[in-house]
């Protein structure tokens, strides 16, 4: 039981800060307006948070599969549902939003090695195109987030498996993220816009700490199901 609490924290932690710390320290350079002449210049750099971000995506799919056993307790759709998202999740950022970071250096150390600029740009153009709806701050990826945090704090919440206002957190900070995300679609956000994803950053940090000091309360499911004494390691 809290084997189990232990891993799912510490992986929760990962998922969260490591994509934060892997921005640190490429986001300066692949958002920057001339980035196709900078990139190769910074690749040791740029590569370096490119592979933290991807452990980061690996961790997103083993927080799915590690809670799969406690999940499915209460109910296997959902649990199914939890890991299909969240393997989601780590399938388009790996496959668009990871990628099309390479190929941003590598469209860079093209143009350094005297590839047409026109031709760079317009691939440019079409990679960030891309980002805008699967990169982690994009619209397809939020809402593919946002449906499993809610199989997830719409579990937890109804199991009790952890305090109701961790749970009531989350599901509110949801709720504000997909508000955001749906309101992005039709018009541009202001300046302070992306703030109102922090909500959902702090829950998942409180809960991850959660589950590593106190894990879950399995005591709530053998209420719900007192034919249930089965008890994760």
């Amino acid at each position: 039981m809290r084997r189990t609490g232990l891993i799912v924290g510490v992986l929760f932690i990962i998922a969260t800060a490591f994509l934060f710390l892997g921005e640190v320290f490429y986001k300066p350079f692949l958002d920057a307006p001339d980035v196709l002449t900078i990139a190769a210049q910074n690749k040791p750099v740029i590569v370096l948070g490119l592979m933290i971000e991807l452990i980061c995506i690996l961790a997103m799919p083993l927080i799915g599969a590690f809670i799969y056993p406690i999940l499915r307790r209460l109910s296997t759709g959902l649990a199914l549902s939890y890991f299909f998202f969240r393997s989601l999740e780590a399938i388009i950022l790996t496959n668009v939003a990871l990628t099309n970071k390479f190929a941003l250096l590598s469209l860079s150390e093209a143009q350094l090695a005297g590839a047409d600029p026109s031709l760079a740009d317009g691939a440019l153009m079409l990679i960030r195109a891309q980002n805008v709806w699967a990169d982690t701050a994009g619209m397809l990826y939020n809402i593919i987030f946002a449906l499993g945090a809610i199989c997830l704090y719409g579990t937890l919440f109804y199991a009790r498996l952890i305090p109701r206002w961790i749970s009531l957190f989350g599901l509110i900070a949801i709720a504000v993220l997909l508000v955001v995300v749906g309101a992005a679609i039709f018009v541009p956000l202001p300046s302070w816009g992306p703030l109102l994803i922090v909500p959902i950053g702090v829950q998942e940090m409180v809960m991850a700490l959660w589950f590593i000091f106190r894990g879950f309360d399995f005591r709530a499911i053998t209420h719900l199901h007192p034919h249930n004494t089965e008890t994760p390691a």
